[in-house]
């Protein structure tokens, strides 16, 4: 098998993403601090004011980025859409930082105040309804700061967030489109990895966190790479994309059955491939001659 060189672009682009994440709050602080807005122990210099401000907003930070990761590992089996991810993940991780970020500032009276500071309780969690709306009432500010961030991130600017491919990524490519069509297909990168796998042996494809599987009709092989990309390099071949995490060749499909509101579609071999909602209208055109009553 050829020698996966793919992990440093992985690694790049999810540091470059992390980088982005973390400079807003970072940016907010520098501001907050300098003006030195809701500070509670008044004639002290920008610079702890910095300081201050730094502590409570990348703390929380940190939190929601956390609490994202989980939610997404988490609801991943319901295919919960992009926003709800980051809506819970900040719900809860910020449910999470609110002990330690009121540690935080009673530490900063304390150290404002001198001997005459009452000493500071360890953190500690309290999971009610008057502790949740205590937070979002408190964190307004910063969970509309952390939704909008997120939000541009994965819109505008085209950045990995938590598992989601950017949105320009989304849209599932045809069988045999081709976005420029007097430029010849190149051969796939992702098929020059694979060992003894071809292109007319490939049925679908996987993604599996940061990896691709390669499914055939009677094994497959997980590599490292990029699931947009993958999918992108298939353009011009017959097949579409008809999940989040799935990507079919047309050619392998057996039939297609109805679930619910939406289609699964059945691979030669037998694997069961579902039809995201997103891709459901697509698929049912694409593929409408292998679709049962």
């Amino acid at each position: 098998m050829a020698r996966d060189t793919h992990l440093s672009v992985f690694n790049r682009d999810t540091a470059v993403a992390t980088a982005v994440s973390f400079a807003v709050p970072s940016f907010a602080a520098l501001l907050l601090g300098w003006y030195g807005a809701s500070i509670p122990e008044g004639g002290i210099g920008s610079s702890l004011a910095i300081v201050y401000w730094l502590a409570i907003l990348l703390t929380t930070w940190l939190f929601f980025e956390v609490g994202s990761w989980a939610a997404a590992y988490v609801l991943r089996p319901l295919n919960p859409p992009f926003v709800i991810v980051i809506l819970v993940g900040c719900v809860v991780g910020g449910l999470t930082a609110r002990p330690f970020v009121v540690y935080i500032i009673g530490t900063f009276l304390g150290a404002a105040q001198g001997d005459q500071a009452t000493p500071v309780a360890a953190p500690q969690f309290i999971w009610s309804v008057e502790w949740l709306l205590g937070f979002v009432q408190e964190a307004a500010v910063i969970l509309l700061l952390w939704m909008g961030t997120n939000l541009m991130m994965r819109g505008p600017l085209h950045l990995y967030r938590f598992g989601f491919a950017p949105t320009h990524r989304t849209v599932p490519y045809a069988s045999g489109s081709n976005t420029d069509d007097d430029a010849p297909i190149p051969v796939p990168e992702f098929i020059k990895r694979l060992d003894n796998i071809t292109q007319d042996d490939i049925t679908a494809l996987e993604a599996e966190d940061h990896y691709v599987r390669v499914h055939t009709e009677v094994r497959s092989e997980l590599i490292h790479y990029r699931f947009a990309d993958a999918v992108h390099e298939q353009r011009g071949q017959p097949g579409l994309q008809v999940h989040r995490s799935f990507w079919v060749s047309k050619t392998a499909i057996e039939n297609i059955v109805r679930r619910g509101r939406s289609f699964d579609i059945v691979l030669k071999g037998g694997k069961r491939i579902p039809v995201g909602q997103t891709y459901k209208q697509s698929a049912a055109t694409e593929f409408k001659e292998f679709i049962q009553d």
